[in-house]
């Protein structure tokens, strides 16, 4: 494991705040209605932007964290754990830092203006109701929706060595996870961790990028400046739409 590339440390990842922020094809995704206002199309893509520099500064921190919980499991002795107790619980951390992971590219998703679907058709399936299955189809349809080619977002995270470390991750995920069947698999030491964690987030800083000129510009084209009380509304959520866990799925 290493730490976040330098030029992250510089950039959104050091937690500066922004006020900067194309639908696919069915039946992966869905772009926001168009009979949407244009003003609130613009403001809920600059949220959805405001949401992700929230999320990466979580995966800043929780970066250090894993690096930290992977020196453990890979010499558990001194800290008081066995082997397997220590590479059980590595486990569960990287299914946890995976969610944030997907959070991240969902709202990126949000802030170009596009919904994914949970379920192989256009539906408007709750969380609450989500089968397993349909849960297991939407982690899949995030992924799945970065291979459009003419998405804003597939040159950043949809091709190449980025999008290979996201879905590496995500079978990381599903094989370490609780509930998987499968309990066997081969020592930590078998995964380059910091291949994939170094790409993924050189990707997501590049998505950003992208995003944030799509948003700034959605902005300029409508002419859309928050209101004080629009504000005042950000300000008060800042952190708490992190609380509830499920908030970003629904």
């Amino acid at each position: 494991m290493t730490k976040p590339p330098h030029g992250l440390s510089s950039s959104l990842w050091a937690g500066a705040s922004s006020q900067r922020a194309r639908s696919l094809p069915p039946p992966i995704a869905a772009s926001q209605p168009p009979t949407t206002p244009p003003r609130e199309r613009a403001l809920a893509r600059l949220q959805a932007l405001h949401r992700f520099e929230q999320v990466c500064r979580r995966l800043r921190w929780k970066t250090i964290d894993l690096e930290n919980a992977y020196q453990r499991a890979s010499a558990p002795q001194p800290w008081g754990f066995d082997q397997t107790v220590a590479e059980q619980n590595f486990k569960i951390d990287f299914h946890e830092f995976y969610r944030w992971i997907e959070q991240a590219v969902v709202l990126l998703f949000k802030s170009c203006g596009t919904i994914i679907e949970r379920t192989s058709h256009l539906t408007d399936t709750q969380h609450d109701g989500a089968s397993p299955m349909a849960a297991h189809a939407y982690h899949h349809n995030v992924l799945k929706a970065l291979g459009d080619e003419e998405h804003p977002l597939h040159a950043s995270l949809g091709n190449g060595s980025v999008n290979q470390a996201l879905w590496k991750a995500k079978e990381l995920r599903n094989k370490w996870k609780p509930t998987a069947e499968d309990r066997q698999s081969p020592p930590l030491q078998m995964y380059d961790l910091s291949w994939i964690i170094t790409q993924i987030m050189e990707g997501l800083e590049a998505a950003y990028a992208v995003a944030s000129a799509r948003v700034t510009q959605d902005l300029s084209d409508n002419e859309v400046a928050m209101t004080d009380d629009e504000r005042h509304s950000v300000a008060e959520e800042e952190w708490e739409w992190m609380v509830e866990p499920m908030d970003w799925e629904v």
